[in-house]
Formats: structure tokens, sequence, C-alpha cells
């Protein structure tokens, strides 16, 4: 990314008491509504599988489905930066443009069909050299290769979502999110216990649910884009040509954000599969039903995550930097105040929650989740700064430093951190949360001295001949 003086801002129209908390509500809240709802989906794929009254199964279920995703965000962080340049293009008022980015992001989609096939016949070596029970590593096999089939239609639908969040549509993932989830919801009934004639695949079919699901959402994008509004402002039609100078510029920017998004999901991962895993499926199951609770919290500070990569990336468009660091900082105050509250419910009611919703019949499971229910209620605030101002430094085309950030802390401070705990002083799953706990809190400091120190104000996407007819031919 090329250095470029920053431009000032330092005389601007006051603006009304609340204005930046309306614009991030107005552009964010749709986004949480959206990733709520599939935090929905995800949460109740445990809890039906916990009905299933197999602790392998609800063991499975948690390894598997953070591998499908992380594994996913190799492709899938490629084509959501579209959010980055389309926001940015939007706010210089460039409407071809941001349709443009989008069409390169689509193409780029196609990457997620090479890696899907390429990750196929590594399944079973990869959850093998887990250590897992054998009757666990199976059902991970069977549900890890069904998600594969559903990568391409994950990173469509990352491309298409980046569209609607930069021109400030994000109404129109919240409901594409919606509807889909529904169908997962519906799909997972009949297919985990075979229901109205369909068969009973148990795990196999919450897989299957979530294909489908994602499948319906892409679609459904993908004809709001090509809409006739959508085809007369911005040319979604017209445009669909690869652009390779488009293409690399994506893959510029793209592939340090795909890289962080890999490192940071893997690290968890890893800590999961590995770390966690290693103590069998009682504590697997309580770790999986914690993760479970906490996904309720984080997943609306994605959507602000999300939301305020828009958002700065808009007003650095529009030339305004300084409005858009003030804007991350308000984003911040939301997501800490919310995410401390959460915390607070989910740690009080977690045990009683846990014992109602996933019916586990070994007291074992409920004690250890509530125990690390009570870790989690105290670094979601620390997260909270994490994801929302890597959001920020996102939008801005920061992606370079958040992935060695991510690098260097993760994987040379949480997991040897949480390792050592909980494998060398036998503190085993409640070991690996406080090392988890420790990396969470030094990854915020870490967040806010590189937001404050402001290079990321410096930056600009484009080079100085973007706007010749050659480079969009």
């Amino acid at each position: 990314m090329t250095p470029q003086p920053s431009i000032s801002s330092s005389i601007h129209a006051p603006e009304p008491p609340g204005t930046g908390v309306r614009e991030i509500v107005r552009i964010s809240g749709p986004i949480v509504l959206g990733m709520l709802s599939y935090t929905v989906m995800g949460f109740m794929d445990r809890v039906m599988i916990g009905w299933l009254r197999s602790e392998d199964a609800l063991a499975a279920v948690g390894s598997a489905d953070i591998a499908a995703y992380t594994l996913s965000t190799l492709a899938m962080g490629f084509t959501s930066i579209t959010t980055t340049f389309v926001a940015q293009r939007y706010g210089q008022g460039d409407r071809p443009d941001c349709a443009r980015y989008t069409w390169q992001g689509i193409h780029l989609s196609l990457l997620s069909v090479v890696l899907a096939l390429a990750l196929y016949p590594l399944s079973s070596p990869l959850f093998d050299s887990m250590g897992h029970a054998p009757s666990v590593a199976a059902l991970e096999k069977d549900y890890f290769r069904i998600r594969l089939c559903g990568y391409y239609f994950v990173s469509l639908v990352a491309a298409l979502s980046g569209f609607f969040q930069g021109i400030g549509r994000p109404s129109v993932t919240m409901y594409a999110a919606v509807l889909g989830n529904a169908i997962n919801l519906i799909l997972n009934y009949l297919l985990i216990f075979g229901r109205l004639g369909f068969p009973a695949m148990g795990i196999q079919g919450a897989a299957t649910a979530t294909v489908i699901a994602m499948a319906f959402q892409a679609l459904l994008l993908m004809a709001v884009f090509l809409s006739r509004p959508n085809r007369r402002v911005y040319g979604t039609l017209r445009e669909w040509r690869v652009r390779l100078p488009m293409c690399r510029e994506i893959i510029r920017v793209g592939a340090p954000a795909a890289l962080a998004m890999f490192l940071d999901v893997a690290n968890w991962w890893i800590w999961i599969s590995y770390i966690i895993g290693r103590f069998g499926p009682v504590q697997m199951a309580a770790n999986t039903i914690a993760l479970s609770f906490n996904s309720i919290t984080f997943m609306p500070v994605i959507g602000i995550h999300q939301g305020i990569s828009a958002i700065v990336g808009q007003w650095i468009g529009r030339g305004d930097r300084a409005r858009a660091r003030a804007r991350a900082w308000t984003a911040v105050r939301l997501s800490v105040t919310y995410m401390v509250i959460m915390g607070i419910l989910i740690a009080a009611g977690g045990g009683f929650l846990t014992r109602i919703l996933f019916r586990p019949d070994n007291p074992e499971v409920v004690s250890l989740a509530r125990r690390l229910l009570i870790l989690a209620a105290f670094f979601q605030a620390f997260d909270a700064i994490n994801i929302t101002l890597s959001g920020a430094l996102r939008g801005a085309g920061d992606t370079r430093w958040i992935m060695w950030a991510t690098a260097l802390l993760a994987y040379g401070f949480g997991l040897p951190l949480s390792a050592g705990l909980s494998i060398g002083l036998g503190l085993e799953t409640f070991g690996a949360w406080i090392g988890a706990t420790i990396f969470i809190t030094t990854l915020s400091a870490a967040i806010i001295l590189r937001f404050h120190g402001g290079s990321w104000e410096q930056i600009s996407l484009f080079s100085e001949t973007d706007f010749s007819d050659n480079r969009r031919t």
C-alpha cells in the first residue's frame, strides 16, 4: 500500500450529539441482526446435536465446525475485502467502481472450489493427527467433508455482502442471512432427526443443512445485486468482466486480510482440537457448550466489526480521517458496554442454561462449562476492543499489520501459554482458557496502540492512475 500524506480534516461543521452512534447503529445494526441470526443457527446446531444424547457427537461438531470455518477463511478473506474497496469508492462517489470491485471478488470466489478439492483428501490425516477418540474423529470427518461442498457459497456471500455493506445497505445482507438461517433451522430438524420422511442423518444432517442454507443465501444476494435498481445506479450487470489491475489490488490488500483471518481462527482451532481435544470427550463437550454461549455474545460485535469497516472506509473515501477515527472509538464504547453486560448475564446463568438447553447427562460437563463461562465474562470486554478496532484498521486497508500482530501474539505467546498451563501445569481445559484470557488482553493492548498511533491514516489503497480508462479495461 502506497503511503500518502494525510488529508487534513481539521475543519468540520459540528455534528449534533449522538450522530456517530446513529450512524453506527444504522450501518451496523442490520449486520448485527444478520450475524445474530447466524449465531442462533450455529447455536441451535449444537443444541440439536446435544439432543442426540451423544457426547461424541457434541464433541465432534465443535471441533469439525471450527475446522471447516477456519480453512474457508483462506478464500473468504480475499472476497470479504471488497467491503473496503467498495466503501472507499462509494465515499468518493464512484458508483461503477463499486460494482467492478465486487465482480472481481465474485470471480476470485472460484479459488474456494480449488481449496475445497485440495482439502478433501487431506481430511483423514488432518483429523487423525488430533488424537481424538476414534468415534469422535469419524464423526468429525463426516461433518467436515460435507461442509467443504459449501465453500464456494461462503466465499460468494462474503463478496456480495461486501458490496451491500460498502454502499450502506446492510439490511440486504441481514434479510438474506435471516432467511438462510431459517431454512437451516428447519432443515436441521428434518435431517438430524429424520422427520417428515427425511432420513435421520445425525451430525451429517447438520452439515448438509448448513451447505443448503448458504447456497440459498448466495443466490438471494446475487439476485438483489443484479436487480434493476442496482443495474441502473451501479451497472452491476455490465461491469462483470475480469479486470486484472483490480484483481491485483484485491489480492494485494486481501491476501494479508485472508491470512490474518486464517491465523486468528486457526489459533482457536488448534486451541480446541489439539490442546483441549487431548482431554477427552467430556471436556470437549463442556468446551463446545461454553463456546456456543460465548458466540451468542461476540457475534453481534463481529457485526459491528463489519459495519465500522465500511464506515471508516466511507469516511476515508470522503477525505475525512478524523471522523473515521471518531466513529471507531464510538464503536468501541458500544461494543465494550454490550460485551460486559452479556458476559455478566451468561456467567451468572450459564450453569442453568446448560442444563436446560443442552441436557447433558454428565454433571461434570455442566460444572466445567459453568467455570469456563466465568472466565469468558472477564475477557469479553477486551475481545470487543480487538474485534472492533481490527474492523476499523481493515476499513483503512491496514491489513498487513493485523496479519503480523495476529501471527506473533497468537503463535508466539497465546498458544504456548495455553499449552503450558493446560498440559504442563495439569490444569487441562480450564488452564487453556486462562491462557486464552491473557492472550486476548495482551492483543487488545497492541491493537489500541496501533490505532492510536495513526499509521493507518497514511494508507492509500489506489494508485495514482486508478481513474484512467486503461485501468478499467
